[in-house]
């Protein structure tokens, strides 16, 4: 991590994955690149996917107990 005046930069390192494939004919390389976080950011984002899914299945959980309520 690195200080910048009152913000702190944070460098996101990234793996790259590459592969060639043939598509009509022709030769087409893609790459795929991933982030690659420490320990701390991978629990980061963990948490914080678990939450958006949470809120999600809370939000159609309550849907669907209140049409069950009104049929």
């Amino acid at each position: 991590m690195e200080r910048k005046g009152d913000f702190i930069s944070t460098t996101i390192r990234y793996k790259k994955e590459t592969e060639v494939v043939t598509f009509q004919g022709r030769e087409i390389t893609l790459e795929n690149l991933s982030p690659v976080f420490t320990p701390e950011q991978e629990a980061a984002k963990r948490r914080e996917l678990e939450q958006q899914l949470y809120e999600v299945f809370r939000k159609y959980a309550d849907k669907r107990q209140s049409e069950e309520a009104g049929a």
